[in-house]
Formats: C-alpha cells, structure tokens, sequence
C-alpha cells in the first residue's frame, strides 16, 4: 500500500485483503492496526476519493477491522473459542485506542464525506461510522418538499406528507417526477413489433 499508493486497482485490493483478514479474526484485526493498517487504508480513500471500488473496500477494512476490536471479543486462535472479554477497565482503554486511531487520521470525514456521497460505498461506510460509533442516522425527507414552489409541472394526485427513508448518503434524483404520464404511440409500437416478431 505504501509502495503503489498511487495506484488505484492496487489500494482497493489492498484494502479488499485486509477486510477479509479482519472478519471474525480479532487478531488479524489487531495486528492490522499495530501495523499502520488504520492510516494506511484512511489515507488509500483520500487518495482514491472519486474511485468507489476502494471506497467500499476501504469502509469494510475499517467495518470489519473496529466491529471485532470494539465488541471487546478475544481470538485465541481457534474459531470455535471466542470469549468476551471480562475486564470492563483493560477494555475500555482498548476501546479508546482502536476508535483514536482511525479518527485521528480522520475516518469519520472520509466516511461521511467521501465514501458516504458514493451509492456504491453507502452501506459500508454507515456501518463502519455506526462502529465507530459516530452518531449517524437516517435521513427521512418528504418528496413533496424537494418540489419548486408553485410548479404547474408537478401537481399530481401524489398525496401530501408521503414520505420515503433515504439511505445514508443517498442524493435526491432531481429529475425524477413522481407523475404518470401515459407515453404517446406506446400502443402503436408494441402492436408493431408483435406484428415484425410474430408474438
């Protein structure tokens, strides 16, 4: 990652591959994070900001890396033995060390603000804020309100007050209307090509 920073395709599997040694194995997990691993994926989706591919990789490492850390869950090696931890003091200090070291290199800016403007990263990148515990939420918006006042374009029988739950990071489609309109000689060309391919 250091080596080929520049290089998209690189960064994404990069991060791709220490996401996968992060999922259910805490102690790839930590030692991804003794190894750099929170800079060098934070610094990897600052430099790719416009690539989703290494946006959604880069918010699963951080997902996967601070889901197993932050739950508090010990690996001794063996799948089967995954005990949680006890020690509520040791534990809360681990804590606050796992979340300083992505936030200092800045994740919840990148996540929220790269990775979360991007459809394709969208869902990574709330998990890993949700697990990072950075306040996020829904957005609940009424399509009614996103209308231009007093447009003859958009009356409809859409009730008022209908409203729909964004996603995380999802933008309003502003040429979408919400009105049906019957398409002129839409009949006409379906009766053509049932004629032209025999249906």
């Amino acid at each position: 990652m250091k080596v080929y920073s520049e290089t998209a395709i690189i960064q994404e599997h990069a991060c791709g591959t220490l996401a996968a040694m992060a999922l259910r194995r805490p102690a790839n997990a930590r030692a991804i994070i003794d190894g750099d691993g929170a800079r060098l994926i934070l610094t990897a989706m600052k430099r790719h900001e416009a690539n989703v591919s290494v946006q959604r990789q880069g918010a699963l490492a951080v997902r996967n890396i601070v889901s197993r850390l932050l739950m508090g869950v010990h690996d001794s090696g063996n799948n089967s033995n995954l005990t949680v931890a006890t020690d509520s003091t040791a534990f809360g200090s681990e804590v606050t060390s796992i979340r300083e070291s992505f936030l200092e290199w800045g994740a919840e800016d990148v996540l929220r603000n790269i990775a979360g403007r991007n459809q394709g990263s969208v869902d990574e990148a709330y998990a890993a804020l949700r697990d990072l515990r950075c306040p996020v939420s829904l957005v609940k918006f009424d399509a009614q309100d996103l209308r231009p006042q007093g447009s003859s374009r958009f009356k409809s029988n859409v009730s008022m007050g209908a409203a729909r739950t964004m996603m995380f990071g999802e933008q309003h489609n502003s040429n979408f209307r919400p009105v049906f309109e019957a398409s002129e000689g839409l009949e006409d060309g379906v009766d053509d090509a049932m004629v032209t391919f025999g249906a």
